[in-house]
């Protein structure tokens, strides 16, 4: 039995029907031309073969009484697949615009937390042939590399397939009783003071650099950027509603390459400035441009965390130049952005922030949690973030599921509470696919955004040859 760490269990306190907290992936396998290998009943053979390679497809939660504690993952091998796989057809004409109304309400929906909190769908009916696996896992069970690599035992080399290793035998756990977890808890609370005073003591070594860094902030005179200073946008930024949807979008991996090399920054800043030009024309067209940046939350993977199957994160503020309108100046600016707020990070410590959390009581943070979502409070300050924007690295070499090859990986990270939209890029097979989830009631025309980032691309990709 093992207890989720306070990074976590957040993602489960602050889930509300508004904001669900899973993470989700699309691939598109090329079925029709797999000469009558894939099929639904192939595809779930597979996957009962390999099941218990997954760690996160065999634990579920166990609540501690009255929330005194954060909660626990149990082993549980039983699972039940037919739960939890699924199909479903897409309606004419049976386009990437069906299938992200689709992926958008698959996504929608919460996840039984009596069951371990993932979902497959399988989805036929594109216009292509395709096949589409629409993958759906909690956020404090799955995310990020872990993710990635754990999606990888589902894959194969080539069509044949290969050999598993049969499961160990199994090893269920029982469910531990209401005593030993108010016991657990009891102790784990006495500890915490302990625990605050060693995260005092390492922070207090930081202290100079970071309020030095914070006071050039806040009086404008740095560009780092602190929580809570984003600009709130109309078409971005709000309360969100039950109603989500997603797009996709691909650009050429050797173009992101290029333009980087060119201009000499890194990956991340192309894909940022790319964002930025989208926004910036999206914005534009609705005279919505704030007077000042938007401030995107980058999540940073920084090592593996306490449970098999998860990171810990951390995460960069970056202001996106909406208002500046030459491309390339964008780059530029947001190469300079990231910099300075990974100097931020670097200040205040990588695992500050999870530090912080492990200190505050459970129920604390799923009362506040709780009181700020029914509230509406998030209209009464300025967002934490306007907008995340991840970037994740995938397989270089073309790989396959169930004897079909694996065409596009598109990945969807879940909304944070004032903020409507997510963009997610990860590079695969020489392609930057890229996946985009909104909130269609704050953010509409979704898919305008998506088409806005490889003419993004485009634009840098041409100042770059002409230099």
């Amino acid at each position: 039995m093992d207890q989720l760490s306070a990074m976590d269990a957040s993602f489960l306190y602050i889930e509300a029907p508004t904001v669900p907290q899973h993470v989700l992936g699309v691939m598109l396998f090329d079925a029709a031309g797999s000469e009558g290998r894939f099929s639904y009943e192939g595809f779930r053979e597979v996957l009962e073969e390999r099941i218990h390679l997954l760690p996160a497809f065999e634990r579920r939660l166990v609540q501690v009484p009255l929330h005194m504690d954060h909660p626990y993952w149990i082993h549980d091998p039983d699972v039940d697949l037919d739960a939890h796989l699924h199909r479903a057809t897409l309606r004419g004409p049976g386009d990437l615009h069906t299938l992200g109304e689709l992926v958008g309400e698959i996504g929608a929906e919460l996840l039984d937390r009596s069951r371990p909190l993932w979902e497959l769908w399988l989805v036929d009916g594109l216009a292509t042939g395709q096949v589409a696996l629409v993958a759906k896992m909690h956020h404090s069970t799955l995310y990020g590399a872990a993710g990635a690599d754990m999606m990888a035992h589902l894959l194969d080399f080539g069509p044949e397939g290969r050999e598993i290793e049969p499961p160990p035998p199994a090893r269920e756990e029982s469910e531990p009783s209401m005593m030993s977890l108010v016991a657990r808890a009891a102790f784990n609370t006495a500890r915490r003071p302990v625990r605050g005073a060693q995260a005092l003591v390492g922070s207090t070594k930081r202290l100079g650099q970071m309020g030095g860094m914070v006071g050039r902030a806040i009086t404008k005179s740095s560009p780092v950027t602190l929580p809570f200073m984003a600009p709130k946008v109309a078409y971005i930024n709000g309360r969100l509603t039950e109603r989500r949807e997603a797009a996709f979008t691909r650009v050429d991996f050797a173009d992101i390459k290029a333009v980087k090399e060119a201009f000499g920054t890194k990956v991340n800043d192309v894909v940022l400035a790319a964002v930025t030009q989208s926004l910036r024309s999206y914005l534009v067209k609705r005279d919505a441009l704030p007077k000042k940046p938007l401030v995107a939350s980058v999540p940073m993977n920084i090592g593996a965390g306490a449970v098999e199957g998860t990171d810990k994160i951390s995460a960069l503020l970056v202001p996106l130049p909406v208002l500046t309108e030459d491309a390339v100046q964008q780059l530029r600016e947001v190469a300079e952005f990231s910099r300075n707020s990974k100097g931020m990070i670097d200040a205040l410590g990588t695992d500050s922030i999870s530090d912080v959390a492990e200190l505050v009581p459970p129920l604390l943070v799923l009362g506040g949690s709780r009181l700020y979502d029914g509230l509406g409070l998030s209209r009464l300050h300025p967002p934490l973030q306007s907008l995340v924007v991840s970037n994740m690295p995938g397989p270089p070499i073309p790989l396959y599921c169930a004897g079909a090859q694996v065409d596009a990986v598109y990945p969807f990270g879940p909304l944070l509470p004032g903020a409507g939209l997510n963009i997610t890029v990860l590079s695969n097979m020489g392609n930057l696919d890229v996946g985009l989830l909104g909130c269609p009631d704050l953010v509409p025309d979704l898919w305008e955004i998506a088409d806005g980032f490889p003419a993004a691309v485009a634009e840098l990709l041409a100042a770059a040859r002409a230099l």
